[in-house]
């Protein structure tokens, strides 16, 4: 039996998160710093005994299938990429899991999509390149589907790496940044990156609240001035200067929080009071905010303090790697029949 998986990387976002998103960046041009960590939605596909097409989510514990031409659970985002990129099958069934909560500001959902898709292109011969891969998951997500937001997350899960991404004039510019592996290293020597929380009921109301309040002319100036910060942490990055990364963070973080009031509650405020209290430079949400992953900046030296007393606070330490790829796909041929999991529902 041939089996096909997939994975694709989750990215934290630096600078620029925001700008990405419609009407800005048609209207203005949008641009993004991002950089890919060594957590992956994964996913693979394997012949099944069942008739028509399932669905296994192993970390939702939740099963769809597809039998009569129409689906009968609740997986509406991977129900949504084998309805727009699968070719016509039976006895099928895709499996997948992610190595973080999903809605937690990593870009869950968009690496999950590109990861499907590219089980996909694999499994059944079609040949996607980065940018076709970047755009179907993107029109599945904002359009198939209504999911608000921006553009970024799709282009990180298919390319990797510490990028660039231009956003405008009905194109995608990717400008990798970094040749010399060092700057991704001690960047990543003074970075924590820790759940603060789930987010899930808040994102699209918060997305559409930035979007309302940018259309009605409130917070343009500040999406120019997140725009603006990008050439400046890239020329930081360049020149080995991580603290003054560390410092425009917490500038960036000052001004993105001007886009809506729900991107940093009290309890977000709290904890990164109290990093900045024990030796952060600066740090930020890593989505569009509410809660989930926070990322923080700090010297080398007060890195086990930091981490101790925000476990105290109860932040979930994860501890991560940057890589420099975006989403892979391969096959094997194995003999071996796997149950499936407990759960029916």
């Amino acid at each position: 039996m041939r089996i096909y998986k997939a994975k694709a990387p989750m990215r934290i976002g630096f600078f620029g998160g925001g700008t990405d998103v419609s009407p800005y960046a048609e209207e203005h041009g949008g641009k993004v710093l991002n950089c890919t960590i060594d957590k992956y939605v994964r996913c693979m596909l394997r012949p099944s005994k069942e008739p028509g097409i399932t669905i296994r989510s192993l970390d939702l514990e939740e099963v769809s299938r597809k039998t009569t031409g129409h689906w009968d659970g609740r997986l509406d985002l991977p129900q949504a990429v084998l309805d727009a990129a699968m070719p016509p099958s039976e006895g099928v069934e895709v499996i997948m899991f992610s190595d973080v909560p999903p809605g937690s500001g990593l870009g869950s959902s968009s690496a999950l999509v590109v990861s499907m898709l590219k089980l996909i292109g694999a499994a059944y011969q079609i040949n996607l390149d980065p940018h076709t891969l970047a755009e179907l998951a993107y029109r599945i997500e904002r359009v198939d589907l209504g999911i608000p937001g921006g553009r970024q997350d799709q282009y990180a899960a298919a390319f990797g790496g510490m990028c660039v991404y231009h956003f405008g004039n009905g194109r995608v510019i990717v400008e990798p940044v970094l040749n010399d592996p060092t700057a991704l290293l001690e960047l990543e020597s003074c970075l924590l990156l820790g759940y603060i929380g789930s987010r899930k009921l808040l994102t699209q109301h918060l997305v559409d609240d930035q979007v309302r309040r940018l259309k009605e002319g409130d917070t343009l100036r500040y999406h120019d001035e997140t725009k603006a910060f990008v050439d400046e942490a890239v020329r930081l990055l360049r020149g080995l200067r991580i603290a003054d990364f560390g410092r425009l963070l917490h500038d960036a973080w000052e001004v993105k929080k001007a886009f809506s009031p729900y991107i940093a509650p009290p309890e977000v405020e709290d904890i990164y009071a109290l990093a900045r209290r024990h030796g952060a430079w600066g740090g930020k949400i890593t989505g569009a905010g509410g809660g989930g992953f926070m990322v923080f900046a700090c010297p080398f030296d007060r890195r086990l303090e930091l981490e101790r007393v925000l476990i105290e606070a109860g932040v979930q330490i994860r501890h991560f790697s940057f890589t420099t790829q975006g989403v892979h796909a391969w096959a094997v041929d194995t003999e071996e029949q796997s149950p499936s999991p407990p759960f029916t529902r």
